[in-house]
């Protein structure tokens, strides 16, 4: 139950990202990635919240098992769409740094 409750701090640190990804771009785009990061943190949340009440997690690696194998699909689209979110707001943010977009 550990593993869950670490889990669950890095979906509030992820949150906490997603506010200073809104602080760090401009008004439109920043506001579209942090909506779009909190959507799929809380769809995540609400995942793990129904395979815990299912019964079929007890601990942080049987998450990743049910994301890796596809077994839970509403936990892995979340996962997934939770990664994408993430990874195409740190592109933007690294566009703009380096090349000043």
């Amino acid at each position: 139950m550990k593993g869950i409750l670490l889990f669950a701090m890095l979906l509030l640190a992820i949150c906490a990202t997603s506010l200073g990804i809104n602080a760090a771009l401009p008004s439109p785009d920043g506001a579209l990635f942090a909506i779009a990061i909190l959507l799929f943190a809380a769809f995540t949340a609400a995942s793990l919240c129904i395979e815990l009440g299912d019964g079929r997690i007890n601990d942080l690696h049987e998450v990743m098992k049910l994301i890796e194998t596809g077994q839970s699909l509403r936990l892995t689209l979340a996962a997934y769409g939770l990664g994408c979110s993430l990874a195409a707001s740190v592109t933007v943010l690294v566009y703009r740094g380096w090349l000043g977009g």
